[in-house]
C-alpha cells in the first residue's frame, strides 16, 4: 500500500517536470514567432509623423521683356498660352539714316565737348527737343541709333561728339532701345546714312 503510494507520487512528480520540459504546441508556436521577428534596437523610438509642409507662394511677376524667348517655367506673358513673348511688330527699316537721325542736332549741347569749362562739369540734361528725338528715332527707325553710336553724328554736329554721351543718350531720356537693336548693329545690316544716288539712266 505505501509502495503504490511512493509510485503514485514519482509519477506525478515525473508528470511535472516532463509539462515544464516539453512545453504545448502553442506554447512552441509563439515561441518561435517571437525568435522570427526582428528585435529593435535599443535605441529605437517610434517615429513620429512630421506636420505637412506649409504651400509654396507663388513665383513673383517677372516682367516681359520685347523680343526674349520667355523661359518655359515663367506664366506666359499677357495672357497667351505660349511660352514665348509675343514680339511686338517691328518698324519698317529706312533706305537711309541721314533724315531720322539729322533732328539730333538738338542734342549738341549735351554730346558736344565744352571748350570753355575743359570738359570738366558734368552735363547739363539733354534738352527736351533733344529728348523727343530721340524717342522719335527710337520709336521709327531704332537701327539708325547704331550711327550714333559708331559716330557717324558727329558730321552733324559742330564740335567733336563724346562717345559715351551718345551711349547713354537714350537711357539719359528715357528711351527704352528694343533688343537686338545693338546686335544688329554688330551684324548688319545698317542703312546708310545718305540715300545711295540714283543710277544714271
Amino acid at each position: 500500500m505505501a509502495s503504490s503510494k511512493v509510485t503514485i507520487a514519482i509519477l506525478l512528480i515525473l508528470a511535472a517536470v516532463a509539462a515544464t520540459l516539453h512545453p504545448s504546441s502553442a506554447a512552441r508556436v509563439q515561441l518561435a514567432e517571437e525568435e522570427a521577428a526582428p528585435q529593435a534596437p535599443s535605441f529605437w523610438r517610434p517615429r513620429v509623423p512630421l506636420p505637412p509642409l506649409p504651400p509654396l507662394p507663388p513665383l513673383p511677376s517677372f516682367p516681359c521683356i520685347p523680343g526674349l524667348p520667355r523661359p518655359r517655367f515663367l506664366p506666359p506673358c499677357n495672357g497667351s498660352s505660349s511660352g514665348a513673348t509675343p514680339a511686338a511688330p517691328a518698324p519698317p527699316q529706312p533706305a537711309e539714316c541721314g533724315t531720322s537721325v539729322s533732328p539730333l542736332t538738338a542734342c549738341a549741347d549735351f554730346l558736344t565737348f565744352n571748350a570753355t569749362a575743359g570738359g570738366r562739369h558734368m552735363p547739363a540734361p539733354p534738352a527736351a527737343a533733344c529728348c523727343d528725338a530721340v524717342k522719335a528715332l527710337v520709336k521709327d527707325a531704332p537701327v539708325c541709333l547704331c550711327h550714333v553710336m559708331n559716330g557717324d553724328l558727329a558730321k552733324l554736329l559742330p564740335a567733336p561728339m563724346l562717345r559715351l554721351r551718345a551711349m547713354a543718350l537714350p537711357r539719359v531720356c528715357g528711351a527704352a532701345v528694343p533688343f537686338g537693336t545693338f546686335r544688329q548693329c554688330i551684324r548688319g545690316p545698317v542703312p546708310p546714312m545718305d540715300a545711295a544716288p540714283a543710277p544714271p539712266s
